[in-house]
């Protein structure tokens, strides 16, 4: 379990003190899974007789540091590395490799692209373009929350805990669903290759859509809807992405099927075991497999007029 202290010479993790962001929580609580007996120190300054042995990040201007004027920069995506990606860069995959030897290589580039990246970019002061109506609330954002409030006399440190706390919670769930997907990619490489006429079948729900995005078979760029049974019973049609970074399909549903569930949609889709559509058209759900077909059949023939 992670521990805070004040004697910066009793931590084998030092970083900086005052305002805590996304990295350097993320970044503590990555390291609190591989280093035994965790003992952080948020200072002002590093002293410079400091032991080897300890790790320091997101201040000093050493080796997992990024405020420096020369940075790491990654070279597929042009995202400069903060604390997190330095570290995670570096004692990732040996991390990973301990949970599942064989999954880790992939697991590793999902968690980099899926998390760390975004991290680092964000503390790099590269912050995305939402075109939203509304407030997004970033992950750094909700990490930023814990800080103390201008009107509290409370240690900072304690809400820095609190904080890293959340973090190894949410990275812990992340390595778990990220394994779970690299086990599923061969099945769907499976599934990809025996799609016709636009439409895939999976016996089981598995993450799908990066791996029919990213597939080297020819047919994964043909297929516009994906069947899979449902937890609720019967069968979901799912639509595809364009993208990774979209929520534009390939093919939606009719317009007018949007919306309407059981005998209303039935009538309008000529569909007998049709039960819902969703009025975003992106999922629709029937109870027999011969009737889910037919949906994502009389989808793709009204997208092709």
């Amino acid at each position: 379990m992670l521990k805070m202290t004040k004697d910066v010479y009793g931590a084998n993790l030092v970083t900086h003190s005052s305002k805590f962001h996304a990295d350097d929580v993320f970044a503590t609580a990555f390291l609190s899974t591989i280093v035994d007996n965790p003992i952080v120190c948020r200072v002002n300054s590093v002293p410079s007789d400091l032991s080897d042995d300890v790790i320091v990040y997101d201040i000093g201007f050493g080796k997992y540091d990024h405020h420096m004027k020369e940075f790491d920069m990654r070279h597929d995506s042009g995202v400069k590395y903060a604390s997190f990606g330095l570290l995670f860069r570096e004692f990732g995959m040996r991390y990973l490799e301990m949970i599942d030897k064989e999954y880790a290589p992939m697991a590793f580039a999902m968690i980099e692209h899926d998390l760390v990246e975004g991290i680092d970019a964000i503390d790099n002061g590269e912050f995305p373009e939402i075109n939203a109506n509304y407030t997004y609330k970033s992950l750094d954002a909700i990490i930023g929350d814990f800080n103390v409030c201008w009107d509290e006399e409370t240690d900072n440190d304690i809400y820095f805990k609190q904080a890293v706390d959340i973090a190894l919670m949410i990275f812990s769930a992340v390595v778990r669903k990220t394994f779970a997907k690299a086990k599923a990619k061969k099945y769907v490489d499976e599934a990809i290759s025996k799609s016709a006429n636009h439409i895939m079948y999976l016996e089981r729900y598995l993450p799908f859509k990066e791996f029919i995005l990213l597939s080297d078979d020819p047919k994964a760029q043909d297929i516009l809807f994906v069947i899979t049974p449902s937890e609720r019973g019967g069968y979901n049609i799912h639509t595809v992405p364009k993208d990774r970074n979209t929520h534009l399909t390939r093919c939606d549903f009719p317009e007018e099927w949007g919306g309407l569930s059981n005998v209303e949609l039935q009538k309008v889709s000529g569909v007998k075991s049709a039960t819902f559509c969703h009025k975003s058209l992106f999922l629709a759900a029937c109870q027999d497999l011969d009737d889910a077909y037919t949906m994502a059949q009389k989808a793709i023939a009204n997208h092709q007029l």
